[in-house]
């Protein structure tokens, strides 16, 4: 791996913060389909939800996460550059995410966020996203955003 310059490490870092505020703001969806490209695959398969192929399915599995949640909160931490080969960069971070759904479930999970990044038009944006447990995955998790 050649070594991840700091821009690139500041503007992965920023994408994947930014993500966190999108979606903890279950409102304006636009932001959030603004980080990834129009052929992004979501790879949520480890956690129990469906692998998410292109920004049309992006936007319709989290129609239905804003439409079903009251709250949301991420806190994202230890940054940590996986991959650079000089136009394709690699991101990991530890996530605590929480949310609260409409009919009062709950959910807190413990996972580990992978981006991997291109620059298009002057922003950096995100072509695959894998989510992997770091704790056991609470039940809830499904009950709230799976597929049934």
């Amino acid at each position: 791996m050649t070594q991840m310059p700091e821009n690139v490490r500041a503007g992965l870092q920023a994408l994947m913060i930014e993500y966190c505020y999108a979606v903890d703001g279950l409102k304006d969806m636009q932001p959030l389909l603004d980080l990834f490209t129009d052929d992004a695959r979501a790879d949520f398969t480890a956690i129990g939800l469906p692998m998410i192929n292109g920004k049309g399915e992006i936007k319709t599995f989290f129609d239905g996460v804003f439409a079903g949640m009251s709250h949301h909160f991420h806190f994202i931490s230890n940054f940590r550059p996986e991959s650079w080969d000089g136009s394709v960069g690699a991101m990991t971070a530890y996530v605590i995410g929480m949310g609260r759904a409409n009919d009062g479930n709950t959910v807190t999970v413990q996972v580990k966020y992978r981006m991997e990044c291109i620059e298009q038009d002057g922003a950096w944006k995100c072509r695959h996203y894998t989510i992997t447990p770091m704790m056991p995955m609470p039940g809830s998790l499904t009950e709230i955003h799976g597929e049934g």
